[in-house]
């Protein structure tokens, strides 16, 4: 059976019922087109590179943004230290604590570091060992001072007396100081450091005052490095040849050296070698060598046998203890010594209160006993 066909007057009819779609005018067109977003228009290219851009971009406010503040703060803390510069020192002080340094000693009118190492208590020399402090001597250095002490007897008739020779050390640092000890007698003896600020001029001083001028020879303490025994010092970490050349260049520095005595040097005078090497120099220049007695292990004297050099050696320190009372009983204990023996020798050191005390005692020490120069109490064992 054919499909019924549908009659063209229908078809039309059909078509004329639809709606005719409209055509957009030319001003709606514009319109349209003048709405539409950026995003429309023009999209990026890809989303990391937009994102990469903004990143960046912020970084660089950033870094801008810390420069700016650390010149400002730079600036202002220049500012602050150009108008205020003794509060950032103390404040600097405050905030790193340091440990405490020993407070140098006060010699005279200047300070420098320790003269001596001393031992606890000194080592008595032969004669004084054999010799105790008298009661009122012992009761002096203990601080319990008689004021009953008997008068010293009269001088003998004859000059029999027994003979002191008194030695002031590290001389070279106050040419002041120097010349009032210079002033109380002739015959003590000047003991100079080498290479010290005023050694050349004070051993001059001392040569145009007839005093006898020494050379005080720094040599290496038990206790170095921690303890610096000062320029020109014999080392044990020298060579033999190296030893030799620093004292000699010591003994050129200073004009009118008779001999010697050592500074510190409780390592070096105990080292046999280095002591041989020290005497051999002494030998050739005809010098006398006082030890002072820093070490009961020195080998000083049996140097002095092996190379048949001068020597003496220390009896008393007048001012181990820097108290006047103390220094006036060493004092009396260095006459008792010489008393009994008819020979003694001390060391002092340029401190004010050793020139008082010797100043009013050497009148006394006179009566007692003669006062002479280090080269006349040495002798050859």
């Amino acid at each position: 059976m054919a499909a019924k066909k549908t009659p063209p007057a229908k078809k039309a009819a059909s078509e004329k019922k639809k709606p005719a779609a409209k055509k957009p005018s030319s001003a709606t067109r514009k319109s349209s087109t003048r709405q539409k977003p950026a995003s429309a228009r023009k999209k990026p290219a890809t989303g990391k590179k937009n994102a990469a851009s903004v990143k960046k971009s912020m970084g660089d406010r950033l870094v801008t943004l810390l420069t700016t503040v650390f010149f400002v703060v730079f600036a202002v803390f220049v500012a602050y230290v150009l108008l205020y510069p003794g509060k950032i020192e103390k404040s600097g002080k405050s905030a790193s604590v340091q440990p405490e340094k020993p407070v140098p000693l006060k010699i005279a009118r200047f300070e420098k570091p320790d003269f001596e190492i001393f031992p606890a208590t000194p080592l008595p020399s032969r004669r004084a060992a054999a010799v105790a402090m008298s009661a009122d001597v012992a009761a002096n250095v203990s601080g319990d001072v008689k004021k009953d002490v008997k008068p010293s007897p009269p001088p003998p008739v004859s000059d029999a007396r027994p003979v002191v020779a008194i030695i002031i050390d590290d001389f070279g640092y106050d040419r002041a100081m120097a010349k009032k000890f210079m002033a109380l007698d002739r015959n003590l003896t000047c003991a100079v450091l080498p290479h010290a600020t005023y050694s050349r001029q004070i051993a001059e001083l001392a040569r145009q005052s007839s005093h006898e001028i020494m050379l005080h020879q720094p040599m290496e303490p038990v206790e170095y490095p921690l303890v610096d025994p000062g320029p020109g010092a014999l080392l044990s970490s020298m060579t033999p040849d190296e030893r030799i050349s620093q004292l000699n260049r010591n003994l050129d520095g200073i004009p009118g050296i008779c001999g010697i005595n050592n500074h510190m040097g409780s390592r070096t005078t105990a080292m046999s070698d280095e002591m041989n090497q020290v005497f051999t120099v002494l030998k050739k220049r005809g010098l006398f060598f006082i030890d002072s007695r820093t070490t009961a292990a020195t080998q000083s004297l049996s140097s002095a046998r092996l190379f048949n050099v001068p020597y003496a050696e220390r009896d008393v320190f007048l001012d181990h203890v820097r108290d006047p009372a103390n220094v006036r009983a060493q004092v009396d204990h260095l006459i008792t010594i010489a008393e009994v023996h008819g020979k003694a020798l001390g060391i002092g050191h340029p401190y004010e209160i050793t020139y008082e005390v010797l100043k009013k005692a050497l009148p006394e020490l006179r009566k007692r006993v003669r006062l002479v120069r280090a080269s006349e109490i040495v002798e050859i064992f």
